[in-house]
């Protein structure tokens, strides 16, 4: 996804856990005005993120370090060893065990995004979409939102699927992932584009209940 001086800087920082800009110009060739709009723009786009770090008397430094999108960006093996976990319990017939566990997880996630989503307004409807929004891009899933309030309704685009090599070996993800906009919004939530089967994205209208 990313080249040249991008890639070079997300790299070192995957090799260092945190670093700061000082660090970045003395570990590569690069002008600390060129690492700093990096910096800026990598952080914007929620590939990093800044801590302060107090290591003595003083002022902290400025540190830097990869979020869970910015991890996701390295090779992983992840997927296929889920993938050979599916297979290995379908294997010995405990399907219920995957059944509960993609339940389970699902719930969380649910949990996760409502306390979010409250925390950022009861109210406010596209307060509470943003923040699904934040968290959806840190799993992954590429998410466009789009709400129409002349026909109260809202569109909701998943453009990656995170869990594309699960869904190979079973498809509850895919009906657990339906339920989870059904909870979180209304019953009447409908998915009109899934990945799954071939289409670019996963596409959820759902008509916006008001009091």
């Amino acid at each position: 996804m990313f080249t040249g001086s991008k890639k070079q800087l997300l790299d070192l920082i995957k090799r260092k856990g945190t670093i700061s800009i000082d660090e970045a110009v003395e570990n590569t060739n690069l002008a600390k005005t060129t690492l700093r709009e990096h910096f800026l723009q990598l952080e914007r786009d929620g590939y990093i993120q800044r801590d302060y770090v107090r290591s003595g008397p003083g002022r902290p430094s400025l540190e830097y370090q990869l979020t869970q999108k910015g991890n996701s960006l390295f090779p992983s093996y992840e997927s296929a060893l889920i993938k050979e976990l599916l297979n290995f319990l379908k294997s010995k017939g405990d399907e219920e065990t995957i059944k509960e566990f993609f339940s389970a997880f699902w719930e969380e996630r649910i949990e996760k995004a409502q306390y979010r989503m409250d925390q950022s307004s009861k109210k406010d409807l596209q307060a509470r979409i943003e923040t699904l929004t934040h968290m959806l891009e840190e799993e992954g899933f590429m998410p466009e939102f789009n709400l129409d309030e002349d026909t109260k309704s809202l569109t909701i685009k998943e453009c990656n699927c995170p869990f594309s090599e699960v869904v190979k070996e079973t498809r509850l993800p895919c009906k657990l992932e339906a339920m989870f906009y059904k909870k979180l919004f209304n019953d009447k939530a409908e998915r009109t584009s899934h990945i799954a089967e071939g289409d670019f994205s996963c596409t959820y209208d759902i008509p916006i209940e008001t009091s």
